[in-house]
């Protein structure tokens, strides 16, 4: 079998895949989320508005709960409206090296806060994972991803349990929101003088989700008087649970192979948390189908590991040995270059697959009409920004699905430390 045989029959390359049906069934997903049908997207309400105007000047407290980093700091606007982060600590997410239990996962936190509770009782908690908003701008915890291991964790409310970790302390007000939410935030606040038509989060880092802004009279499933109708707020797709993206066998199978399978299939062909290991799982089902050789195989089975660092080194100075990618095909050039083919186009489909999610999220807003006032798209996160040539790959495919019909004016841009500004901001105004 030739590679070319080996990536149409596991719908890995997308260019033989039918995008634009993908993204048609993305909109329909997200519509049938926010009218509170089945749907593979939760399309979460998180009752954090956009409307009000940033305070400048007092002090909040903000808490990035991210894939595999803990990060707090106190957090101020100047009269520019220029962030003022100071004291800004670092940590690992409770769960990622080692399971633990309620009580340690909320210890951990709380351990990680109380030094900057001098500086205010607000906290704005960026927390990376799904939750079911309250009204009251809590969450609770719908479940962990990224192989966070912390099961006496999930169906708690977040924000109330370090609330009570901190008790001690005295009270506090916590208002809680999707990294993906604190990044559309930090993108309104970050180009002031420029008129947009919309706003959308984006994170494509070690997970993968995209918040944008929903009229509050389309979002159906919320109870009817709980909101202004005429007014709006953020909702959170959970993007990487979509279920109707093109994946084929071989994605089934490495599914498979997780520690919670048939979740979060979509994140599981984009995220950075999984495309290194998915690269190599595709590289040895090739090796069985007979596209690598039999010494490629074994030494891809001898390497510990692959991650998506390896993948990118691999992708950037292919003929380096000082990574598994490099390793496994030194010295056998066919291989190589099979290889190589393999692993650029399983990130060309994640990029094709982020395209698919941003196109679907501008088209269901409407927004973007006006090609003065286009859709601002911030977006935090390594697998986008340091992913050899992502942010091409991406940006290529949004053009060919915004077109013709479909056309729409859109803008891609980024903030430093996004998720922790936007948990500051949402501290602030809401």
């Amino acid at each position: 079998m030739t590679v070319t045989d080996f990536l149409r029959r596991n719908r890995l390359d997308p260019a033989r895949l039918d995008l634009r049906a993908a993204c048609r069934a993305y909109v329909e997903e997200m519509e049938r989320g926010l009218a509170g049908r089945p749907s593979s997207l939760p399309m979460i309400p998180t009752y954090i508005e956009t409307s009000r105007e940033l305070p400048r000047g007092p002090r909040v407290i903000a808490l990035d709960a991210g894939g595999t980093n803990l990060r707090v700091a106190a957090v101020s606007f100047d009269g520019s409206g220029a962030p003022v982060v100071e004291g800004l600590t670092r940590g690992h997410m409770p769960g990622v090296e080692s399971a633990v239990t309620r009580e340690e996962f909320f210890r951990t936190l709380a351990d990680a806060v109380r030094p900057h509770l001098r500086d205010s009782d607000r906290i704005g908690f960026c927390f990376s994972y799904p939750a079911e908003i309250t009204r009251e701008k809590d969450g609770r915890l719908i479940q962990f991803t990224k192989e966070i291991k912390a099961p006496e964790v999930e169906g708690e409310l977040i924000g109330a349990g370090l609330a009570r970790a901190l008790s001690a302390q005295g009270s506090v007000k916590i208002v809680l929101l999707n990294d993906t939410v604190a990044t559309l935030l930090a993108g309104r606040n970050a180009v002031p003088g420029r008129r947009f038509d919309d706003f959308i989060g984006l994170v494509c880092g070690t997970g993968l989700n995209a918040a944008y802004v929903e009229k509050n009279a389309r979002i159906l499933k919320l109870t009817p008087g709980s909101v202004g109708a005429d007014g709006s707020m953020v909702v959170n797709t959970e993007s990487g649970s979509f279920a109707r993206g093109a994946r084929g066998a071989l994605d089934d199978a490495f599914d498979a192979t997780m520690n919670n399978p048939g979740r979060y299939r979509h994140e599981k062909t984009i995220s950075g948390a999984y495309l290194g290991a998915l690269c190599r799982f595709a590289a040895e089902a090739a090796s069985r189908a007979g596209v690598l050789s039999a010494e490629t195989v074994r030494a891809i089975q001898q390497a510990a590991a692959f991650s998506t660092r390896d993948l990118n080194d691999f992708l950037l100075y292919p003929d380096r040995t000082d990574h598994p990618f490099g390793a496994a095909v030194s010295g056998r050039d066919e291989d190589a270059r099979a290889l190589y083919r393999l692993c650029d186009t399983v990130v060309e489909r994640a990029a094709a697959m982020v395209a698919v999610n941003l196109a679907g999220v501008v088209l269901k807003s409407g927004r973007g009409r006006d090609p003065r006032y286009p859709v601002c798209i911030t977006v935090d996160g390594t697998t986008f920004w340091q992913l050899r040539t992502f942010r091409f790959r991406v940006e290529s495919w949004m053009r060919r699905l915004l077109s013709g019909d479909s056309e729409r004016a859109w803008e891609i841009t980024s903030v430093e430390d996004a998720p922790l500004l936007g948990a500051a901001i949402a501290a602030l105004t809401n």
